[in-house]
């Protein structure tokens, strides 16, 4: 599988809530259909963000860091 690298400025948490949001409304308007592609490429790359920017079962980051998780106050390792 050919794999794609793309830049944004857009942090991981903000990104991956624009793409949630974008997959729900998808779901609402959309025939399951139609909608089923597009939503099945919206999930891989919010699993992309989530490789960023971990959560855990109750969907907090908490310490959870990574380099490219995108907070500030994170203190040495």
């Amino acid at each position: 599988m050919t794999r794609y690298t793309y830049i944004t400025d857009e942090a991981p948490k903000m990104l991956r809530e624009t793409l949630c949001l974008a997959q729900h409304a998808l779901t609402l308007g959309e025939p399951a259909a139609a909608a089923g592609p597009h939503v099945r490429r919206l999930q891989h790359l919010i699993d992309a963000c989530d490789e960023l920017r971990p959560l855990g079962a109750d969907g907090k980051h908490d310490q959870r860091h990574t380099p490219y998780c995108g907070c500030e106050d994170v203190g040495p390792s």
